[in-house]
């Protein structure tokens, strides 16, 4: 699912590599530079709120906090929204609609191709630095019934600073829903780039099309 350039079509395959669904490739390095900016916005806003404070100028100190709180905002709010459609041959199968802006939260409203509601996916900015963790949201009661979340942090840490250049260092995704293990997204770049893999316990309640729409955000929105 990734390595695709945005606007190209992206494939979704099934264990034989037979194209199961596709969908127009969103990567862009727009979201990666953006979320770059915002973190070094923080971190000289982090480094003047302590200098200031060892001054003893509390006023200063807080106003640093808070422009660089809201620049590092007005960054990641500039994201495009995401909007995709994955087909089944040619009729829409999923669909993913970004309900919220990026900050302090996004939120990704799951549905089929006719709009029946599946699931709701958030993600909090601020987990931007540290592992990435997506929320799972049922449609029926509004309630987070499962989360995906990078298994190392440090593996997590390298992606941020390396991405594909440190494949050694590729962080996978567990899948909990409803107390239990329901799958893993594995990135697994081949020479292509193109190897990642959603792996699901067929013993999962989670619908399958919301694993896959998560799977497309996680993996498809990379460059």
């Amino acid at each position: 699912m990734t390595g695709i350039p945005a606007g190209e079509t992206a494939y979704i395959r099934g264990d034989d590599g037979n194209a199961l669904l596709s969908y127009r490739s969103f990567a862009s390095i727009v979201g990666v530079i953006a979320a770059l900016m915002s973190s070094v916005v923080l971190a000289a806003g982090t480094a003047g709120v302590i200098f200031l404070l060892l001054e003893s100028r509390p006023l200063p100190a807080i106003a640093a906090l808070i422009l660089s709180a809201a620049f590092a905002a007005m960054i990641i709010i500039l994201i495009p929204a995401t909007h995709v459609t994955i087909f089944e041959g040619a009729a829409p199968a999923i669909t993913i609609a970004q309900q919220s802006l990026n900050f302090p939260s996004v939120t990704y409203a799951i549905g089929t191709g006719d709009g029946k509601p599946v699931a709701r996916i958030a993600k909090s900015f601020f987990s931007r630095f540290g592992r990435n963790r997506w929320e799972i949201v049922d449609v029926n009661d509004f309630l987070a019934r499962g989360e995906a979340v990078e298994e190392s942090l440090a593996h997590a840490l390298v992606r941020k600073l390396f991405g594909k250049f440190a494949p050694a260092y590729q962080s996978n995704v567990r899948i909990d829903w409803n107390g239990e293990e329901a799958g893993w997204i594995i990135r697994r770049p081949g020479a292509d780039g193109h190897a990642d893999v959603l792996e699901l316990n067929p013993a999962t309640t989670l619908d399958r099309r919301a694993a896959v729409a998560l799977a497309v955000l996680v993996l498809g929105s990379e460059p």
